[in-house]
C-alpha cells in the first residue's frame, strides 16, 4: 500500500523553497519520497485537490499549512510538510537556517510584523481549511 502514494514531481523542491527558501539536493529529494511512503503521508480526495492546489502556489500553501496549523495540526498535508523539515534540519548544507544567529534590537520590528501577518494567515487559512472541507 506504502508503494502507490503518489508523489508529484518537484514536490520536495516545493517545499524546501518554502520552507528554507533554497532548493534542495537530490539526496534529500531521494530521502523525502522514501519517508512519504514509510510514514504513508497519503491523501483523500479532498486532501489530494488540496495537495496539488498547495503545489501550485506559494500563497495556498502558506494559507493552507497555517489553517491546518489550528484547525488539524497532525493532518497528512502537514506531515509531508514535517517530513521535508526534518530532512532539511538534518543536513549540515542547510544549518545556517536552524542555528540561532545573532541580531540586532530593530529585528523586532520586522519580527512583530511578521508574527502579526502569521496570525492573519491562521484565522484566514483556517476559515479556506474549514470551507473546503479538508480534515
Amino acid at each position: 500500500m506504502a508503494e502507490n502514494i503518489d508523489i508529484a514531481s518537484g514536490e520536495a523542491q516545493i517545499l524546501s523553497r518554502y520552507l528554507i527558501g533554497k532548493a534542495c539536493s537530490s539526496e534529500i529529494e531521494e530521502r523525502y519520497i522514501i519517508a512519504v511512503k514509510k510514514h504513508q503521508a497519503e491523501f483523500d480526495n479532498e486532501e489530494q485537490k488540496a495537495w496539488n492546489r498547495m503545489l501550485a502556489s506559494r500563497l495556498y500553501l502558506k494559507l493552507i499549512d497555517s489553517g491546518l496549523a489550528v484547525t488539524n495540526p497532525q493532518s497528512a498535508l502537514r506531515k509531508r510538510i514535517f517530513i521535508m523539515l526534518a530532512l532539511l534540519e538534518t543536513c549540515p548544507e542547510n544549518i545556517e537556517f536552524f542555528l540561532p544567529q545573532e541580531r540586532s534590537i530593530f529585528y523586532l520590528i520586522p519580527l512583530g510584523f511578521r508574527a502579526g501577518l502569521s496570525a492573519l494567515y491562521m484565522i484566514f487559512g483556517a476559515i479556506t481549511v474549514k470551507m473546503l472541507r479538508i480534515t
